[in-house]
């Protein structure tokens, strides 16, 4: 069937907002979360993104003015929290930076450890800078977005994955002071972030399904998302969450963590997403980073999209075009093209299943 690509109607500030209050709007809202794939569109290293706030958000910027997608945003994750705190983070000039050394060898060395200030320390106001200047540039046209890392993941980033998650076992406490320890050392970059108006999102990888059980993932894991999540209400709205791999045995437990959106990985099916959970929450992602954005082709994506939105465009809460998990680097711009261009050919509102069956 040959399917026409509509023009859009809306901004991405106007279609957001539409969607959210259910509203009629012209097309799926698609957010590929680019990430560092933006120094690409630049013409910079991922090195030189990572350490200028203006050149991040430029990047940012340059990206989104490509591609025409409907969030735009920055934030440290869990690596650059972490770094904060104390962890060695090294940062290759083109691929993504990652820990060398932890501080919590030991169960002591946590009480050396001190809650950075994101207003002073380096390693976060890189991240409030760039947010700065990406609300003054284009906040008036796109929703803009900070992403954080998970409790569980920053814990891991301090103490080494290996290590905290044989304290899983070994030291139940020093865990649980780790954890909240990571709680602690995020709402303060949360309250500055909030006095920017700005969304948020949250990554706890190492709390997947796929590395850790339900039974520890109710112990280690959920109350301090809840708690994170109830410091981000405080002061915005309630953010969305994202836990990499199979998470289907816990989704209802990452609904009860009060966030408003599950951004789900590609190991999830999201048909059945949609029945455990799509009444409670807004679901988002399913599209793959590695075989349809790296891998693929524009058909490819093409395909992926229709996947998706036969599964999910009638989720009660709603759904929105997402990676699985986080965009590859290298990721093709035919590719990115093709998933906006596919949410503008498939998944105009209201929508009609016979465009993507």
């Amino acid at each position: 069937m040959s399917v026409n690509t509509p023009a859009d109607t809306m901004s991405p500030k106007e279609r957001i907002k539409a969607f959210s209050e259910g509203r009629p709007y012209d097309r799926i809202p698609v957010n590929p979360s680019l990430g560092e794939h933006a120094a690409l569109v630049l013409g910079i290293t991922v090195a030189e993104y990572n350490r200028s706030a203006e050149k991040m958000a430029r990047a940012q910027i340059a990206a989104y003015r490509r591609y025409g997608h409907d969030g735009v945003g920055v934030g440290p994750g869990s690596t650059a929290i972490a770094g904060a705190i104390g962890s060695r983070v090294i940062y290759p000039e083109n691929s993504t930076g990652y820990i060398d050394d932890y501080p919590v060898k030991k169960a002591e060395d946590l009480e050396s450890l001190a809650i950075p200030d994101p207003c002073t320390n380096k390693a976060l106001t890189v991240y409030l800078e760039a947010l700065a200047i990406l609300v003054r540039e284009v906040g008036d046209e796109v929703p803009i977005g900070f992403t954080i890392g998970g409790p569980v993941t920053i814990a891991a980033k301090i103490r080494g994955i290996d290590n905290l998650l044989r304290d899983f076992y070994r030291d139940k406490e020093l865990a649980h002071r780790l954890i909240n320890f990571a709680v602690q050392c995020t709402l303060p970059l949360v309250r500055e972030a909030a006095k920017f108006g700005v969304g948020f999102g949250i990554a706890d990888p190492v709390a997947s399904g796929s590395l850790i059980s339900t039974r520890h993932f109710k112990e280690f894991a959920l109350p301090y998302q809840k708690l994170l999540i109830d410091g981000i209400r405080e002061v915005a709205p309630a953010p969305e969450l994202h836990i990499c791999g199979d998470t289907k045995h816990l989704l209802e437990l990452m609904a009860d963590t009060g966030a408003r959106s599950l951004s789900l990985d590609n190991a999830v099916d999201l048909e059945f997403a949609k029945r455990s959970v799509g009444n409670r929450v807004r679901i988002s992602g399913n599209i793959r980073p590695t075989e349809s954005m790296v891998q693929g082709t524009p058909d490819t994506v093409e395909e992926n999209v229709k996947e998706n939105l036969r599964k999910a465009h009638d989720s009660p809460q709603g759904y929105i075009l997402r990676m699985g998990c986080g965009l590859p680097i290298n990721t093709k711009p035919e590719n990115l093209h093709a998933l906006v261009a596919s949410a503008r050919k498939f998944g105009r509102y209201p929508y009609d299943p016979a465009l993507f069956a």
